[in-house]
């Protein structure tokens, strides 16, 4: 009996404590650990914005500079059973972010597909950094 696919969103952010928050680098990963191929929309992948939701230590949460106008045709990938995509985002904490403790976590929600993509949302689970200097100019 084969299983359909099962994706599992994992997340780092790099390093954990950093100085200024433009070295911080968060990696996204999603890992089909099903039988069967999942085909998915990376539009959702595109950006920090779409792709991470972060709050700060009193759970309040950092909003991200809107994401780039998606293309016409909506990218998609198919992703093997034991495959991962992944994609990553150096210094995703915008300018207006004042230091501090904070925890992250990818989100994949690929919207409605008309069969096209599999529909499943998926969420890592928290990773938390802190920074000594607020986010990039």
């Amino acid at each position: 009996m084969t299983m359909p696919p099962n994706l599992r969103a994992t997340l780092s952010v790099e390093p954990s404590h950093v100085a200024d928050a433009s070295e911080l680098v968060a990696h996204c990963s999603l890992h089909n650990d099903g039988d069967e191929s999942a085909t998915l929309n990376l539009a959702p992948l595109s950006s920090p914005s779409l792709a991470l939701e972060i709050q700060d230590a009193e759970g309040t949460p950092v909003h991200l500079p809107p994401p780039p106008v998606p293309p016409a045709d909506i990218p998609v990938s198919t992703l093997g059973p034991g495959q991962e995509y992944s994609v990553q985002f150096s210094g995703f904490i915008p300018a207006w972010v004042p230091p501090g403790s904070y925890r992250a976590r990818f989100r994949y929600v690929p919207g409605r597909s008309g069969g096209r993509w599999l529909e499943e949302d998926q969420w890592s689970d928290w990773v938390y950094f802190r920074t000594d200097i607020g986010g990039r100019t």
